[in-house]
């Protein structure tokens, strides 16, 4: 039995709580893991900025267990004395059962960052939050390695999200890499949700190895991309679409998904050739025709870009494994 913590500050917001809250939540009543969820606070009874109450919050314990994972929740930034007095005691609070908890996770979600860097976990670490908060955690905290334009980012056991709705994406993350992907799989198809996630685990596809940012229209672009990689697209044709200029659309596209255009496409038709020659015995001109190559050299062109392995080296291996 493993317990997962939530730590509830004054003026929580409630989404940042309900979407891990019920992720992990999900675990156990899936069957997944036996994990128990605990709220806690330092006082029996906040008020959330959604002007809803929480009462029978736990105490802060005085230790965790090691392996427990922790999730400091994001709250309304307020400066008023008791807000502050109680986000100083979490800190304190934060800082002596990381220092003595062995393999502990500490989660934070949105403004939940804030503590973290009251409590000395975010020095030399990268972190993020939410985007309106950005500078101000890095003026705050300025050994901190503050990332803009991520959904959520992990530095050994410390993840922090841009909260709202991307601490569901940073719970599935955590779920993935502890309790195993088909874990999150399972997790997100009972949230009824499309999954993002980070670009550091090397098993994932291109679809999500690039959705790490928050840019709505490279978003879109990606969407489109998703659904017609098979048709002979262009990608002046795509930047026409899309009412873009081509070079202004290659710009916004490296700059948030860290690859260019013609990679991604590269990629996700790639992909499918995978797919399909894991599937079936296929000739490697349908096998171009139905990924979108133009033609079978273009189609080993791009894929000795991606695999060491030829097409047919490839689908050897699958049946020998």
């Amino acid at each position: 039995m493993r317990t997962v913590w939530f730590l509830l500050l004054p003026n929580t917001h409630i989404l940042d709580l309900a979407g891990p809250l019920q992720a992990m939540a999900s675990c156990a009543e899936l069957g997944l893991a036996p994990l128990k969820t605990r709220c806690i606070a330092v006082s029996s009874q906040i008020n959330c900025f959604q002007n809803l109450s929480l009462a029978g919050l736990e105490p802060l314990p005085a230790q965790l267990a090691a392996g427990d994972w922790l999730f400091v929740i994001g709250h309304k930034l307020l400066d008023d004395a008791p807000t502050q007095a109680a986000l100083h005691q979490a800190a304190l609070w934060l800082k002596q059962v990381a220092g003595s908890t062995a393999g502990l996770t500490i989660c934070s979600v949105c403004t939940g960052a804030f503590v973290l860097g009251q409590a000395g976990l975010l020095d030399h670490k990268q972190c993020t939050t939410h985007h309106a908060y950005v500078a101000q955690l890095q003026q705050l905290y300025p050994h901190a390695k503050v990332l803009s334009n991520h959904l959520f980012v992990q530095d050994g056991e410390l993840y922090s999200s841009a909260g709202v709705s991307t601490g569901i994406d940073l719970s599935l993350h955590v779920i993935a890499e502890k309790l195993g992907r088909q874990q999150a799989e399972r997790v997100a198809q009972d949230l009824v949700i499309y999954r993002r996630r980070a670009d550091n685990d090397p098993q994932l596809s291109s679809r999500e190895l690039t959705r790490n940012h928050i840019h709505p229209l490279i978003h879109q672009v990606q969407d489109y991309l998703d659904e017609q990689f098979c048709q002979p697209l262009t990608v002046e044709e795509l930047a026409n679409r899309f009412n873009l200029s081509y070079r202004h659309l290659a710009r916004l596209f490296r700059s948030n998904t860290g690859i260019t255009l013609h990679t991604y496409l590269r990629q996700l038709r790639i992909e499918q050739a995978k797919l399909l020659l894991s599937q079936r015995r296929i000739a490697i001109e349908l096998l171009a025709e139905r990924c979108g190559f133009a033609s079978s050299h273009a189609l080993r062109q791009a894929w000795r870009k991606e695999m060491a392995l030829t097409p047919l080296q490839y689908r050897n291996s699958l049946s020998r494994s």
